[in-house]
């Protein structure tokens, strides 16, 4: 998979403003909606909600990895709409046992640290495992109104029958007298040993070996139970946010706490810049709306039937507007965390009129309004007519 900063034509240097708008120069090419390569798409989605993170940020820029470099990693990003917890290489949800392999412990082996009561693998006590970060998929609709989202799923906790040793009866491992480790001497030159300390391969570095296995966890050294976040969007939340469940991962070896689960609120109906669809930025919404040449003069009455907070109607009233004019209705955004809404601009695209010559009655009609005199030539001057064909200006010489 390429580099995520190349995927969006960036640098590593790319600070979080100028991610965000290659991510939406990109979406709108790449889209699948607009004839873009499905799988491109991802991989942009993908770069997008790594990047803008600053810690998966810092992480990546570390390691090379989206994930950490931990084993049993999710997939990035979210199908809209889908359970948002996939796992892959026979990881469980949140953290389950086996998932991740610790280097802190390799190091220990290798410089002769951490053999301990709690064998090679043990760590202090305190210290937290790793968080698990996922995205939830919203509509602007979801996070105008609010939502609530119960999420179900296999949560592993330390058995307590065998306090997380998965034995009912053990003995100390006999290949490594149960200090889980075996020390390795290689000569690295003339008269000159070097000592190395890696895992015992009998004892997997447990340092005792299992001879009945736990009735309850089944040697497995945690037990699994079904758990059931309530995620709560309230109305002024933003597109970005995370919302941190502490504690909510799976138990793991060698961590004395579980790690949080944190959920990134993101928007899976990005508007595109297309007309009738809703672009969000901070408080306010803006959306391009077309009206006729006549309308743009006399006024109009607009539908927003798709407006996140429930169809409504507008009116303008004020005067000719020109094409790409701007008008705003207080109140018509997004809610503020804070109280009251946003303000909703509307864009104006003006469709051209039919082309026809002015009779002298509808020249004079339009004087009296605009005022100004009405073009009638002399004998002097050479009167333009229209090509239609292809709306070219060509001088007629009767």
């Amino acid at each position: 998979m390429s580099d995520l900063y190349s995927r969006l034509g960036l640098d590593s240097n790319a600070t979080k403003e100028e991610i965000r708008r290659a991510y939406k120069d990109l979406a709108r090419e790449k889209h699948p909606d607009r004839g873009g390569n499905e799988e491109e798409f991802k991989a942009i989605q993908e770069a997008h909600e790594v990047l803008t993170d600053e810690d998966r940020r810092r992480m990546y820029d570390m390691t090379g990895s989206v994930d950490g470099g931990a084993g049993g990693g999710m997939p990035g990003g979210m199908a809209a709409g889908g359970f948002p917890f996939q796992f892959m290489g026979g990881g469980g949800p949140f953290g389950m046992p086996g998932v991740a392999f610790d280097m802190g412990d390799v190091f220990s082996h290798l410089f002769g640290g951490g053999s301990g009561p709690g064998g090679p693998r043990s760590r202090s006590r305190g210290d937290k495992g790793p968080n698990k970060h996922h995205d939830i998929g919203l509509t602007l609709g979801d996070f105008y109104r609010g939502k609530e989202i119960k999420l179900k799923f296999n949560q592993a906790r330390k058995c307590g029958s065998c306090d997380g040793s998965g034995a009912e009866k053990s003995e100390p491992c006999s290949q490594c007298s149960g200090s889980g480790f075996k020390t390795h001497m290689r000569a690295i030159g003339p008269g000159i040993m070097a000592q190395s300390r890696s895992p015992c391969e009998g004892c997997e570095g447990e340092g005792k070996r299992i001879l009945r296995a736990c009735k309850t966890c089944h040697g497995k050294k945690a037990v699994e139970k079904e758990k059931m976040l309530e995620i709560k969007i309230k109305p002024g939340m933003k597109d970005g946010q995370t919302l941190v469940f502490d504690g909510e991962c799976s138990d793991m070896p060698g961590f004395e706490r579980p790690g949080d689960v944190m959920l990134t609120l993101r928007r899976n109906d990005m508007g595109l810049g297309e007309l009738d669809e809703y672009e969000w930025d901070g408080d306010d919404l803006t959306i391009r709306k077309s009206v006729t040449f006549a309308e743009s003069i006399l006024g109009f009455t607009l539908n927003l039937d798709k407006h996140p907070g429930g169809a409504r109607k507008v009116v303008w009233r004020g005067g000719p507007l020109i094409h790409g004019a701007v008008v705003k209705l207080e109140g018509g955004g997004m809610p503020r965390a804070s109280g009251g809404f946003g303000v909703l601009h509307i864009q104006i695209h003006v469709l051209p009129p039919p082309t026809v010559p002015w009779s002298p009655e509808d020249a004079a009609k339009l004087m009296s309004v605009l005022g100004g005199a009405v073009a009638t030539g002399d004998d002097s001057a050479t009167t333009l007519k229209l090509d239609s064909r292809d709306s070219r200006l060509v001088v007629d010489r009767e």
